[in-house]
């Protein structure tokens, strides 16, 4: 089941980018299975753009992503595993209008979501009591949460 995940998640990875021509990968690359240049190695929501006009081939495999990319001039090979990969999105846009693979989060960036939405759902029923504490003439009502544009892929 696994490897038929990877190989869909392979399709739906190369298919958005030739849609996009350009699109960030977001990338764990604290994982040892993850190559990569060393002073890139650590970063659990690691940002890598995938470009068309590239020069050199990008090649999608179902169960990697494999090219040389350019750091600051230097071509290094890259290897990343597609479970390594957690979202996927056009850079002129934001993370919330692309793809997200909700099962290949990080355990540390789950837990910071989850801790950022808590907190403002806290903040959100704060300033609902407040408003109905309130003795304005209008009636205020509850804002509405802000939801993701994000298209959860599992």
């Amino acid at each position: 089941m696994q490897a038929f995940s990877q190989a869909q998640k392979s399709k739906d990875v190369q298919k958005y980018f030739q849609q996009q021509g350009r699109i960030h990968i977001v990338v764990n690359a604290s994982r040892d299975d993850v190559i990569l240049p060393d002073f890139l190695k650590g970063d659990p929501a690691l940002r890598l753009v995938l470009n068309c006009r590239m020069p050199q081939p990008i090649h999608f495999f179902h169960d990697r992503i494999e090219s040389q990319f350019s750091f600051s001039g230097v071509l290094s090979l890259c290897v990343i595993p597609l479970s390594a990969i957690w979202a996927a999105y056009p850079p002129e846009l934001s993370m919330e209008d692309g793809l997200m693979w909700e099962s290949d989060i990080p355990d540390v960036i789950l837990s910071t979501l989850q801790q950022m939405e808590s907190e403002a759902s806290s903040e959100e029923d704060e300033r609902f009591e407040r408003a109905e504490v309130s003795k304005e003439t209008s009636i205020p009502s509850k804002p509405s949460s802000r939801r993701s544009h994000l298209r959860v892929v599992k």
